[in-house]
């Protein structure tokens, strides 16, 4: 994707959670921290405009401590993102949704164009929200990634593997999209197209490193096991240890 930005993203005094995105709308939100993306958006444009990885940790440091508000605010500005990746999960594993959930029956699938498969997965999961353009994202870039090389979709496709791994790409895709939606006009600072996707390429990666370190443990072993519910409550719970580490940032 490309990054450079004409929006100078949300301003300082926004709801640390839109409302569409709670999944506790009745615990009550501390109060945005003032000019919270500021240390964030400098630093991240500083590791934009010279590659320097230190600036990306103080980038990382600032948005997790401030700028996001902390680990409980961040899974609860990711609550719309954790329910689609619930979701997810379901059709993957071939678990009968609850009612009035999205699902999709996987087998009545087979034998389609893989690309064909995506559009509908991504489509039937994807909420009419402010996130729905991240989510339908992050499930698209997923998808590809795990039925990469298969040009005719088959349902015994989904393996173990490859549903631990599309639920770790997805979250973390999520992730990367939401800090660069905050990061504003940071990406701009880029002097080149090609400094710009190396910088882009370094965080998604080093997001896609961490999800997997507290993400991954807790699905390798027993994927089949794991319920919707659960496994939301699993990405809740990867994101605040996630955000943990990233406090520790300086």
């Amino acid at each position: 994707m490309g990054t450079s930005q004409s929006s100078p993203g949300p301003g300082g005094s926004s709801p640390l959670v839109p409302p569409w995105a709670d999944d506790q709308p009745q615990q009550p939100l501390p109060t945005p921290p003032p000019s919270r993306f500021k240390p964030f958006r400098q630093s991240l444009g500083g590791f934009v405009k010279s590659g320097n990885r230190s600036d990306l940790r103080h980038a990382i440091g600032h948005y997790a401590r401030k700028a996001s508000g902390g680990g409980r605010s961040a899974a609860r500005r990711l609550g719309s993102v954790t329910q689609a990746g619930g979701n997810l999960f379901g059709v993957l594993s071939g678990i009968s949704a609850a009612p009035g959930e999205p699902s999709l029956d996987l087998v009545s699938l087979a034998g389609l164009p893989s690309e064909t498969v995506i559009s509908a997965i991504s489509h039937a999961l994807t909420p009419e929200d402010g996130d729905s353009e991240k989510i339908r994202s992050a499930i698209n870039q997923a998808l590809a990634e795990a039925l990469d090389g298969i040009e005719t979709f088959d349902p015994d496709a989904i393996t173990d593997d490859v549903i631990v791994n599309t639920m770790i790409v997805y979250l973390a895709e999520s992730i990367f999209l939401q800090i660069v939606m905050d990061a504003g006009k940071a990406w701009n600072k880029a002097e080149t197209p090609k400094q710009a996707m190396q910088a882009e390429t370094e965080l998604r990666e080093l997001i896609k490193v961490v999800v997997d370190k507290h993400m991954g443990p807790a699905i390798s072993d027993n994927v089949r096991s794991i319920n919707q519910t659960e496994m939301i409550r699993i990405e809740r719970e990867a994101i605040g240890e996630i955000w943990t580490e990233w406090e520790s940032y300086q």
